[in-house]
């Protein structure tokens, strides 16, 4: 891996205003939640951002994923400065693997900053500041299983913002919620099977999951074996391009 590269990377995906654009959609959830919450007793809100959690940011935080983790080498290959981005030379799984911590590190920015105001307005809401931790856990697995998905999406295909939106509404929000067999092949889904195991979820928020059964350490190898699929994608197109 070369640090150099994924500083450069982490620093040209979340400048300016990706950064603010990605951190606000990030945050509809949270901020949909802390609203939801307000003159609502104590056991009704703790439902109501469970459940707010569960759902909302499997459109708003998948998006705002979707413009991080693939814009981290469509920026460069746009711009024509991709094989001039490292000082010292790298190998194509080098290569690869430095964009994909790189992918994955602006991809947990962004989503840090999006569970932090669920987070507070949990916390100031019902007093308990430990109702949103599992939450955090949920955003970390869909940002991990995200980048490996959207990371060589955006390398390898012009129009990647598209697939990447029909993947999320299509996919996920349609086909796997109809057919319950593609369930598994939600990323979304797989996160959230986490989520039901780490918290005690409402029959709303469990809904998400259809067929997916809850699972803490099923999700983290789910995702982990994602991200090496991903980078192993990543690092094949860089060969088969001649790209390093």
């Amino acid at each position: 891996m070369n640090a150099a590269l994924v500083r450069h990377l982490v620093w040209r995906t979340l400048r300016g205003k990706r950064l603010i654009g990605t951190a606000a959609l990030a945050s509809v959830a949270g901020v949909a939640a802390w609203v939801s919450m307000a003159g609502v007793d104590t056991p009704a809100s703790t439902d109501i951002y469970r459940t707010i959690m569960a759902s909302v940011p499997a459109a708003t935080l998948s998006i705002a994923l979707l413009i991080v983790t693939s814009a981290t080498l469509r920026d460069e290959r746009d711009g024509g400065t991709l094989p001039y981005v490292f000082l010292s030379p790298i190998s194509a799984t080098g290569f690869a693997v430095s964009a994909a911590v790189a992918a994955l590190s602006a991809a947990l920015a962004v989503a840090f900053i999006g569970w932090l105001p669920g987070w507070i307005g949990a916390g100031v809401m019902t007093g308990s500041w430990s109702l949103g931790l599992p939450a955090l856990g949920l955003y970390a697995l869909a940002s991990i299983g995200y980048s490996a998905f959207f990371l060589p999406l955006g390398y390898l295909f012009d129009r990647s913002l598209i697939i990447g939106l029909a993947y999320i509404f299509v996919w996920e929000g349609i086909l796997a919620t109809a057919v319950s067999g593609l369930g598994p092949s939600s990323i979304w889904r797989i996160a959230m099977s986490a989520y039901a195991d780490l918290d005690t979820l409402p029959p709303d928020a469990l809904d998400v999951l259809g067929t997916v059964e809850p699972g803490r350490w099923g999700a983290v190898a789910t995702v982990v074996i994602l991200f090496g699929l991903g980078t192993a994608v990543l690092a094949w197109a860089v060969r088969s391009r001649d790209a390093v």
